[in-house]
């Protein structure tokens, strides 16, 4: 059989074709910067396993302030490190990550991280009580935005009073495209009723209008411009909207999906976004939450610049390889506007012993509004006294959760829903002080003594 000099050529194409494809895939299978991920095919920023991980450490204070919250009106808030928002933290994606935790208010407080993790760092349980301290651990699993808070209850009562902040991941191997970057959390507060369900203001990271007057968020024409942006509300949505332009947003701020664009992006609550927009020409443009939030605090104004000369001295370089960070600006501006009063607090976790008469019962009330730090008696009665052996029924009267722990560890309801129970029986004679985690001016004791009558 004879072969012709045209099959031969095919047959080298074939053969070449098979060749080259086998090593493409063999150098892609042996590849030490791609690691398997569960991540589908479509991924934009697929995970990657980070060659050079860094080992970083932050230390957050819950620490309450009073600080300004719109011109010239001041309220109490919590906080983490001082300011609403609390600092932004940054990695990269595969970084080992340390927070140490201090509680430095009279509230149980935690510190609650988006993302992946195990219990232990999940920031719901353990509580921190007052002048306790906690140290969380993870390593950064996912490249994106994320939003981190504090986890006691209510939750929303928490976060309304100011303990969140943002926690960007920046991808391991290929970085997002060079750009001008800011970060906006949308949050919800009320000077005069922190769970009012409208509240008064709807403030831009903490503080209502900021960007408005002086203090522009300044960018360039036909550079990229990227915004980092939470949804910290409780009640209301945030559909967040960027004027004269389309954007590209990668939704729930999690680099693995696929961006599209959008003139509008609806975030949820405690959810975020990232999205990239140009202006091709100078100009003053806004930003805003659409809605009833822009007339109360959420509306910002974006002054498009010829040139980046106003910039420079304001600008970082970015974590980001290429881009220019602008949020140390933002957050040097937060602190300059609320201008945080840090309130200290004396003795805080020392047990109190309670001079009360004590009442022989085995029945014991959370009572109603034992929430609020103005009830002096939350339990009720406050003061018991029992026969080794017996056991005590807790009831939860109130309208919201409570514990009933004791202060030596011994014994611990965990949570206690409205209107549930809870009940321990006390075998040694002693006393037994105990307390509300979550609201820790909760305070009772329990006396076992051996008596001489026993109760009915």
């Amino acid at each position: 059989m004879k072969i012709s000099l045209k099959q031969i050529g095919i047959l080298y194409i074939v053969v070449g074709v098979i060749i080259g494809f086998s090593i493409a895939f063999v150098a892609f299978m042996q590849s030490p910067n791609i690691q398997t991920s569960d991540a589908a095919s479509s991924d934009v920023f697929p995970k990657f396993k980070n060659q050079n991980p860094q080992k970083l450490f932050y230390t957050l204070i819950a620490q309450d302030a009073e600080i300004e919250v719109s011109k010239g009106v001041t309220a109490k808030v919590w906080t983490y490190n001082g300011t609403v928002p609390s600092p932004t933290l940054r990695f990269t994606e595969g970084d080992d990550v340390t927070v140490k935790f201090v509680n430095k208010t009279p509230y149980s407080h935690t510190i609650h991280f988006h993302g992946t993790h195990d219990s232990a760092n999940d920031g719901v349980l353990p509580q921190i009580m007052p002048g306790e301290e906690y140290t969380y651990h993870f390593v950064a699993q996912e490249s994106g935005l994320f939003m981190y808070h504090c986890h006691a209850f209510p939750t929303s009562e928490h976060i309304r009073m100011g303990m969140f902040g943002a926690m960007i991941i920046d991808p391991a191997i290929r970085p997002m495209d060079p750009a001008r970057e800011y970060f906006f959390t949308l949050s919800e507060f009320d000077p005069n009723n922190t769970m009012e369900y409208f509240t008064k203001y709807y403030p831009l990271n903490g503080y209502a209008n900021q960007y408005m007057d002086d203090n522009p968020i300044q960018v360039v024409k036909g550079e990229l411009v990227r915004f980092y942006v939470i949804g910290i509300g409780t009640v209301l949505p945030s559909p967040f909207h960027i004027h004269s332009t389309i954007a590209k947003v990668y939704p729930s701020g999690i680099l693995w999906n696929e961006p599209y664009f959008a003139q509008t992006h609806l975030i949820a609550n405690g959810d975020t976004a990232i999205f990239e927009a140009k202006w091709d020409e100078p100009g003053t443009y806004f930003v805003h939450v659409h809605g009833i939030q822009e007339e109360r605090g959420s509306m910002a104004v974006i002054e498009v610049l010829e040139d980046d000369s106003l910039l420079l001295e304001k600008q970082i370089p970015s974590n980001n390889k290429g881009s220019y960070s602008m949020i140390q600006w933002q957050e040097d501006l937060i602190k300059l506007l609320e201008h945080p009063e840090i309130i200290t607090y004396d003795n805080l976790g020392e047990s109190t012993i309670i001079d009360a008469k004590k009442i022989q019962t085995n029945n014991v009330s959370i009572v109603e509004n034992s929430w609020n730090p103005d009830i002096t008696d939350s339990y009720f009665p406050i003061s018991v006294e029992i026969n080794p052996g017996t056991t005590i029924t807790w009831t939860n009267n109130d309208t919201v959760i409570h514990t009933v722990t004791d202060t030596a560890k011994k014994f611990d309801s965990e949570f206690i829903q409205a209107g549930g129970t809870w009940q321990y029986t006390f075998e040694k004679p002693g006393q037994y002080d105990y307390l509300c985690t979550l609201h820790p001016w909760m305070k009772g004791t329990v006396s076992v003594t051996e008596m001489s009558h026993s109760m009915n």
